[in-house]
């Protein structure tokens, strides 16, 4: 796939930030905050569609559309899926900043080319579900999750086609900040 434009993202940002004290996505990494570096990172390989999905700061380099669900990361794809332009979204959470451009692609590439439900990633033997490409036509789906009591990604998973993809990267550009020693481990990596 060579026009990225054709996909959305939204960057899942609505998290309460208990673990860390102090909202994620506007934490500092190399000068920027974590949620610019993801809306910054996907505008550079050409999606233009972003949505920052539960963001209650005023610091994004992208449209904010709140949860008022605050029924956890399911509710935030609800919302963006609910907002973006496009058929399908990838989606990543702000608290991994490291995540790859060229492992972004080969999800959405991936995901074309499949043509299912869902796709998301695995590295190493780790699922991450809160990366991977959604398509639209999910919200059906996910709106009925969320009027029951378990509403996590993979109850969706159970109810619609889905894959994982194998990403070959080292695990430090999956860390995930989600705490003060996250925060500091991602202070001293060197990328």
């Amino acid at each position: 796939m060579d026009d990225y434009s054709k996909v959305s993202a939204i960057v899942l940002s609505g998290g309460l930030s208990s673990r860390m004290g102090e909202d994620k996505c506007d934490l500092k990494f190399d000068g920027e905050t974590l949620l610019n570096i993801q809306i910054d990172k996907l505008k550079s390989i050409g999606i233009n569609d972003i949505i920052a999905s539960g963001y209650r700061g005023n610091n994004s380099n992208a449209k904010v559309v709140k949860d008022e669900i605050m029924k956890g990361p399911l509710s935030g794809i609800l919302i963006g899926l609910k907002n973006i332009q496009n058929d399908r979204a990838f989606v990543i959470s702000v608290d991994v900043p490291l995540v790859r451009r060229m492992s972004i692609k080969k999800i959405i590439n991936y995901s074309y080319e499949k043509d299912i439900d869902m796709v998301m990633i695995r590295h190493n033997g780790n699922h991450e579900p809160l990366m991977g490409v959604y398509k639209k036509s999910l919200i059906p789906k996910i709106e009925e999750i969320l009027t029951g009591n378990k509403f996590s990604v993979m109850k969706l998973a159970d109810v619609c086609e889905y894959e994982f993809l194998d990403i070959d990267d080292d695990d430090k550009y999956f860390l995930n900040v989600n705490n003060k020693d996250d925060y500091n481990k991602l202070l001293k990596i060197n990328i």
